[in-house]
């Protein structure tokens, strides 16, 4: 399988040849394109578990990731509120529901 990011830059390229060739691309083909390059993200490891027995959640909006023994009040990218925990010792982390 091509990594996701490979895959991300060659539909906006193909997205951009359609655009300006004049061929208009079918939208639901290119969504499920997008959801299957997002599944390949969210299923990539992001980050390096922490010794210390530090759990790690994720943010359920932005995805970013922070580390303690529970969850920030609030995220420090965006600012939300909400937070799923996040297996990192597995290679599929969720972000949570979709």
């Amino acid at each position: 399988m091509q990594d996701p990011l490979e895959r991300l830059d060659d539909l906006m390229r193909r997205l951009i040849e359609a655009d300006q060739a004049g061929e208009p691309m079918e939208p639901l083909a290119l969504a499920n394109e997008l959801g299957a390059i997002r599944a390949g993200i969210v299923e990539a490891r992001s980050v390096v578990p922490r010794p210390g027995g530090e759990r790690h959640f994720r943010c359920e909006s932005c995805g970013t990731v922070v580390h303690g023994t529970n969850p920030p009040k609030a995220c420090p990218t965006c600012g939300k509120t909400k937070f799923f925990a996040a297996d990192l010792e597995s290679p599929i982390v969720d972000a949570g529901p979709a």
